[in-house]
């Protein structure tokens, strides 16, 4: 079973079931977001309706972040994820210079109740009260903690994919980061990439 977790609209979903040329079931929290409901549930990430070992490989493209609770969300995807199965996870760094939903700089960096202050200011929302972005470190630490592994695809992508990029400064950090070691490069993802990318596994498959 291929699964997209926190599908949103169900328009990616369709568009990735024609590249893939076999079925994908998309998840999602909020029916009223629903454009294209065929093969869409609604479910909450922290109580998949799916069997264990079930999924072969699943996507949770910038999702993570709305969860309520990450370890619960980790539970779940150790619980269903199959034996030898992935998940494609893309996720956003608590410390990026610019949020990516609001487009406001830094305003992840803050508490929950200045985040909200902010957003307030600028008019374009009401409170930040569900989005709780984390680190490299404790995004690992938190699936670690129930059998999985977060294989970081990050700089994979910057060296291959560079040219996608649509931000200038995007693609000039990109050449700046591409020119360290890879040792040194990898640590630098880790800590000021706006986002990663990971392939997660359970820890005993290879």
């Amino acid at each position: 079973m291929v699964v997209d977790l926190g599908a949103g609209t169900g328009l990616i979903r369709r568009r990735l079931e024609e590249r893939a040329g076999r079925p994908i079931i998309g998840l999602e929290i909020d029916l009223a977001f629903v454009e294209d409901p065929e093969r869409m549930a609604v479910a909450d990430l922290e109580r998949l309706p799916l069997r264990d070992l079930s999924v072969d490989f699943g996507i949770a493209n910038h999702v993570y972040e709305h969860v309520r609770n990450l370890d619960a969300f980790f539970t779940e995807l150790a619980r269903v994820l199959a034996t030898n199965g992935r998940v494609y996870m893309t996720a956003g760094n608590r410390f990026a210079v610019i949020e990516p939903h609001y487009r406001i700089p830094t305003l992840a960096w803050w508490p929950e109740s200045v985040a909200t202050r902010i957003l307030r200011w600028s008019g374009r929302g009401k409170g930040y009260a569900d989005i709780k972005f984390t680190t490299h470190r404790r995004l690992a630490a938190a699936a670690g903690r129930h059998g999985l592994v977060l294989d970081d695809l990050t700089d994979r992508v910057l060296v291959t994919e560079l040219g996608r990029y649509t931000s200038r400064i995007g693609r000039l950090l990109g050449r700046v980061a591409r020119s360290l070691p890879a040792g040194s490069r990898q640590r630098a993802l880790e800590l000021f990439s706006p986002q990663w990318f990971f392939l997660i596994r359970h820890g005993s498959a290879r």
